[in-house]
């Protein structure tokens, strides 16, 4: 038999030792408590909060009221963004391309119109008390975004930014209002960035 020399016999002890290691380590992650099973689902009451808007504490499926609400929702939810977003683009081209600012009026007028319909076709929904909260914060969403387009027309008429500034606020503050509630009622819904 070779004999070993003193490098060889530390070189295996610290393979060993490495090798002990490693046994260890996979040992001790293979005994590692489980993972904790998934909570229930949790019930269809849906709880909300006043506020900046809501605060879905149960994210189960809507009951039946629930459904019924969304739906009849749904169209008056469209106009409304639809109105926000065209409101936003309105701003933008006025800012951007200098437009006239009786141009910038007669582009924000059908929308204030339309935003106004939307709030009282919204006011003649009876929510499930689940969702009374939601609806106010909806109404306030709709009623936010009323101010910014009136806010908007001022600064048409006497072309001060701080109108387009304060539009702008309020329409941000009356787009988280909606997304609240729009991850509740739709949560497939598309939502731009």
């Amino acid at each position: 038999m070779p004999h070993l020399g003193l490098k060889q016999i530390a070189l295996a002890i610290v393979v060993v030792a490495l090798s002990a290691f490693v046994v260890y380590a996979a040992l001790r992650e293979t005994k590692k408590q489980p993972p904790a099973p998934p909570a229930p689902a949790p019930s269809a009451a849906a709880v909300f909060t006043g506020g900046l808007g809501m605060d879905r504490t149960s994210l189960g499926a809507l009951s039946p009221e629930e459904e019924a609400y969304a739906a009849a929702l749904w169209p008056i939810h469209s106009e409304v963004k639809l109105a926000a977003m065209r409101m936003t683009l309105a701003g933008i081209t006025y800012k951007i391309d200098h437009q006239d600012p009786a141009q910038f009026k007669v582009a924000l007028q059908p929308l204030a119109s339309s935003l106004q319909s939307a709030m009282q076709r919204a006011r003649q929904l009876h929510p499930p008390q689940s969702l009374k909260d939601a609806h106010a914060s909806y109404l306030e969403a709709i009623r936010l975004y009323n101010e910014a387009a009136r806010e908007m027309i001022k600064g048409a008429a006497d072309r001060s930014d701080q109108h387009l500034v304060t539009a702008h606020e309020r329409s941000e503050l009356a787009s988280h209002k909606l997304l609240q509630l729009s991850d509740v009622l739709w949560p497939g819904e598309y939502k731009p960035n």
